[in-house]
């Protein structure tokens, strides 16, 4: 299963195109652009994506990549311990 991120095009004008492009280089990451994800009030104050439906949000572009990658992490781990119950 890939992880979904998903940017906002006004953010990415703001400095997350180098954040995008890394994750677009990523094979195990789908990376997706909109020109809006109507969260216009986080987005005029930081830099912010959606993984896997979820906001992560930092006040600097290199923090966003780092905090993105937790999060992918952190979901990872969740949904092997989810899958390992049911077997």
């Amino acid at each position: 299963m890939f992880t979904l991120v998903e940017f906002c095009s006004s953010n990415m004008l703001k400095g997350t195109e180098e954040v995008y492009r890394t994750l677009d280089d990523d094979p195990e990451i789908d990376v997706l652009d909109y020109g809006c994800l109507n969260n216009c009030g986080l987005c005029s104050k930081a830099f912010f994506v959606l993984v896997d439906g979820e906001i992560v949000s930092a006040m600097t572009p290199e923090k966003l990549l780092e905090k993105i990658y937790k999060r992918i992490d952190r979901n990872k781990r969740e949904m092997e311990e989810w899958t390992g119950e049911l077997s």
